[in-house]
C-alpha cells in the first residue's frame, strides 16, 4: 500500500490534538480508532506499527502538518465516515453549476459529534444537524444521527469446513448500527451515507445482475476501469483518474468488496454488507440527470486532487417526504480478511458468488 499510516501514529495525533478517541478491539489483534472529529472509524489496524487498511490523510504522519490539516478546516482524515444524502440536496446550492457551488456542510463534517461508551464493547457517536436543502426539495432539516459501532463475529463461522478455510487467514470485522430521524415532518427526504476510503491499486468488486445499470455523476468511466461480466461489476481503483459511478438498488444485492494487497504481498478482502432495499426512494442524482434516481451504491475513484483514494459507498433507508418514515436504522457490517490470495479468492466466492 505504501501509504505508512500505522495505528500508533494517528493516536499520537489525536492524543496531541486534545481529539476525543476511543479504541475498539475486533479480533485476532486487530483495531480501529473511533474519533470524534468527524466520526471517523480509522484502520483497521493489524498491529500498532501496521499500516492502516482504510486509506488515511498523510498528514497524521507528523504532528506538523497534523495541525496545519486541522487549521485548514480540511474534511478529508480517511477511514470510513457518515455523510447525509441526497448529495446534490444537501452539498450543492446549484445543480447546473455543481463543482461552483459544492459546498461540504460543516454540520456534518466535521460536525458536533459527541463520543461516547454506553457498554464496554460499544462505542456511540450521536450528534444534531440542521441542514439547508437547494434541490429535490428545499427548506431547513432538523436531523438527528446515532451509531452504534461493535465487533461481529466471521460470517463463515458456520459454514462446512470451516477451519480449513480461514487457515492462515486474519478475519476481523465489525458493525454499524446507525439511526437517522427527522424533528418534523415535510418532503425533505434524507439519508444516511456511508463512505470507506480505500488505498488505490486493488479492484472493487460488486455483485449484480447482468442487467446492471449505471450513471456517470462526472467524467464518463470506459471500458479500462469499468467491466461489467455476468454476475458483477469490476472497477480499478487507481486514485488518479477521476470518476463517480451509481448503482441500481434493482440490480445489487447488498454486498461489494475490495480486493489488493499489502506491502508485505498478503492480500486483504474487506466486504461491506448493507440492507439494499429497491422498494425504498434512493433519492441520489447525478448532477446533470434531474430524475433519475435508484442508486443504493456508488464508487468514487479520486483524480489525485484530494489524495489520490478511492471510495467503496452505499446509502442507508431514506426518511422523509414520500418515504412514509420518519426514522431508519441500518445495519452497515465490515468484514476484513488477510491472508494468501487463494485463500481470498475461496471466500470471495462464499461471500459474493464470485471469483475474483
Amino acid at each position: 500500500m505504501g501509504r505508512g499510516i500505522t495505528y500508533s501514529q494517528v493516536i499520537a495525533r489525536l492524543t496531541e490534538s486534545d481529539i476525543p478517541h476511543g479504541v475498539l478491539a475486533l479480533q485476532n489483534g486487530v483495531r480501529v480508532i473511533i474519533s470524534q472529529r468527524g466520526g471517523r472509524i480509522l484502520g483497521p489496524f493489524l498491529g500498532e506499527e501496521g499500516e492502516s487498511i482504510f486509506w488515511i490523510n498523510p498528514a497524521f504522519a507528523a504532528p506538523d502538518a497534523f495541525q496545519a490539516f486541522l487549521d485548514s478546516g480540511d474534511w478529508n482524515l480517511g477511514g470510513e465516515r457518515i455523510w447525509i444524502a441526497p448529495e446534490i440536496q444537501y452539498h450543492v446550492r446549484d445543480r447546473g453549476d455543481f463543482w461552483g457551488s459544492l459546498s461540504l456542510p460543516e454540520q456534518v463534517d466535521p460536525g458536533q459529534y459527541v463520543l461516547d461508551q454506553p457498554r464496554p464493547e460499544v462505542w456511540r457517536l450521536r450528534q444534531d444537524m440542521e441542514l439547508k436543502a437547494f434541490n429535490l426539495a428545499t427548506g431547513r432539516k432538523e436531523l438527528h444521527l446515532e451509531r452504534l459501532i461493535r465487533s461481529v463475529p466471521d460470517p463463515l463461522r458456520e459454514v462446512s469446513g470451516y477451519r480449513e478455510l480461514i487457515d492462515g487467514v486474519v478475519y476481523a470485522g465489525y458493525e454499524q448500527i446507525v439511526t437517522l430521524s427527522e424533528r418534523q415532518s415535510d418532503d425533505i427526504m434524507s439519508a444516511a451515507w456511508a463512505l470507506i476510503q480505500l488505498n488505490p491499486g486493488g479492484e472493487l468488486v460488486i455483485p449484480a445482475s447482468p442487467c446492471v445499470e449505471y450513471a456517470d455523476y462526472f467524467e464518463p468511466i470506459d471500458e479500462s476501469l469499468q467491466t461489467i461480466h455476468a454476475d458483477h461489476v469490476r472497477l480499478k481503483i487507481t486514485g488518479d483518474r477521476r470518476y463517480k459511478v451509481g448503482y441500481k438498488a434493482a440490480h445489487v444485492f447488498g454486498r461489494l468488496a475490495y480486493f489488493s494487497h499489502l506491502d508485505d504481498g498478503r492480500g486483504y478482502l474487506v466486504i461491506r454488507n448493507f440492507w439494499n432495499n429497491p422498494s425504498a426512494p434512493y433519492p441520489e442524482e447525478p448532477p446533470d440527470r434531474p430524475g433519475c434516481r435508484g442508486f443504493s451504491i456508488h464508487v468514487y475513484n479520486d483524480g489525485g486532487d484530494f489524495g489520490g483514494f478511492g471510495e467503496m459507498e452505499c446509502q442507508g433507508q431514506t426518511i422523509g417526504g414520500p418515504s412514509g418514515r420518519s426514522s431508519a436504522t441500518d445495519s452497515l457490517v465490515l468484514w476484513l480478511y488477510v491472508g494468501p490470495d487463494e485463500k481470498l479468492r475461496e471466500i470471495a466466492t462464499h461471500l459474493l458468488g464470485v471469483e475474483l
